[in-house]
């Protein structure tokens, strides 16, 4: 059964690397690069093969060449240059990510390949999270819960939030379809997926992942008959995590707060990344060069501008702990107006596509497994909005959109924008 499968898919070989990318994601470092390069090599073989390129070029295409343009130019004119090239070596993430981001929008996958991947991509977070906290908590080889590919903590919860936001939409899409198994098992790990999210006592990761299953529950749930019950279901989702995972995110403000704190000093190094934005306003000082900012070079950049240097203003870290002030810093101002460009176009797509209520006389998905499914279109909806909100929102406490989160949510951008053989 396996091999038919197998066979019925578009372009198998190049599709099953796919699949191995996403599982080895947040999972494995090594493997995760070669099975990147080697779908990327099979694909452009199967379309020099069967000429089949994925369509006219469009405004997409003309987008993801500027944001890898922007990263080169920011190379190019860095405002900090380092022995070992780092700000050219950087941009090799861009490469990746838009690569991916170019191919996968091109690739003419079916829409149950694309169902498939993101299958695969929730099913691999909840593997790498069980993990996580098994290195964490028994083996205790981690201080706290970090997913092995993707590393420190905050980052883990970035990722894990948008995988939420996966595995709920594809819950949502598929409910009516799966047998009661694959229904529990599908609740089950999205009360993993969130307990995990609380357990990282990531605040920003918390409330985006709590407003995120919201705003899904509003659009895609509705979109997809789902009755009065998904509230409830919501609510007990929430309550048994939230026994599970602690409230060590409120905590940890309420003790932010009383310190006066309540930043945990990102305005000390949101004020380092503003004085690096006005002396280098238009190239910034090169990917990944944030870190590279000495507080002497901080002290020379103030002198400049005739101001003084106050250590206790200002703080090093290794980004500006901001998605919005980090491009700001490294890729200047071009670099940042085409970020907001790519997440504007984004939010466009999304919008405009966005998934309807069930017609006039659908039975709401509560009523039973003989009701017709909701359309897949729910589920890579779903993906996309929540990769596109979580970096938008998380965003503004933390530097999204770069490494592995960024390659999962360009993965649900292609998927939502690609079109699929007719």
């Amino acid at each position: 059964m396996l091999t038919k499968i197998w066979r019925e898919w578009r372009f198998p070989l190049e599709f099953s690397l796919l699949l191995a990318l996403a599982f080895f994601l947040p999972l494995r470092e090594a493997p995760k690069n070669l099975l990147w390069l080697a779908w990327v090599i099979v694909w452009v073989v199967n379309r020099v093969r069967s000429g089949a390129w994925g369509g006219r070029w469009c405004g997409w295409d003309t987008l993801i060449l500027v944001w890898l343009g922007s990263g080169y130019l920011a190379a190019a004119f860095a405002g900090i240059r380092t022995p070992d090239a780092n700000e050219w070596g950087a941009v090799n993430d861009l490469v990746r990510n838009l690569s991916v981001l170019f191919l996968l929008r091109r690739a003419g996958y079916t829409r149950e390949q694309k169902l498939l991947l993101l299958t695969m991509l929730a099913a691999s977070s909840v593997l790498a999270g069980a993990e996580a906290w098994w290195r964490w908590q028994i083996t205790h080889v981690k201080k706290a819960l970090e997913l092995v590919s993707v590393g420190h903590v905050n980052h883990s919860a970035i990722y894990l939030a948008i995988c939420t936001g996966v595995l709920a939409g594809l819950t949502l899409d598929r409910w009516r379809a799966w047998p009661r198994l694959a229904q529990g098992g599908s609740l089950l790990a999205l009360l993993l997926l969130l307990s995990l999210i609380f357990l990282t006592d990531s605040r920003a990761a918390v409330l985006a992942a709590v407003l995120l299953l919201i705003a899904l529950a509003l659009t895609s749930g509705r979109a997809a008959g789902a009755s009065a019950r998904t509230w409830t279901a919501l609510a007990v989702l929430f309550a048994v995590a939230l026994a599970v995972g602690g409230w060590g995110a409120v905590t940890r403000h309420i003790g932010h707060t009383a310190t006066n704190n309540m930043l945990a000093e990102r305005d000390l190094i949101w004020n380092r990344a503003l004085v690096a934005s006005v002396a280098h306003p238009w190239f910034g000082v090169g990917m990944d060069n944030f870190s590279r900012m000495s507080d002497e070079r901080l002290q020379g950049w103030l002198a400049a501008s005739g101001k003084p240097y106050a250590p206790k203003d200002y703080r090093r870290a290794p980004h500006a702990h901001n998605l919005y002030l980090n491009t700001l810093t490294e890729r200047g101002a071009v670099g940042l107006a085409v970020l907001l460009a790519v997440l504007g176009a984004w939010a466009v797509a999304l919008a405009r596509r966005r998934p309807r209520a069930h017609a006039p006389g659908q039975a709401p998905m509560d009523q039973g497994r003989q009701a017709a499914a909701a359309p897949p279109s729910v589920a890579l909806w779903s993906a996309s909005f929540s990769a596109w909100f979580i970096t938008v929102v998380i965003g503004f406490a933390n530097t999204t959109l770069h490494h592995e989160h960024a390659l999962l949510a360009v993965m649900t951008l292609a998927l939502w924008l690609a079109p699929e053989p007719s």
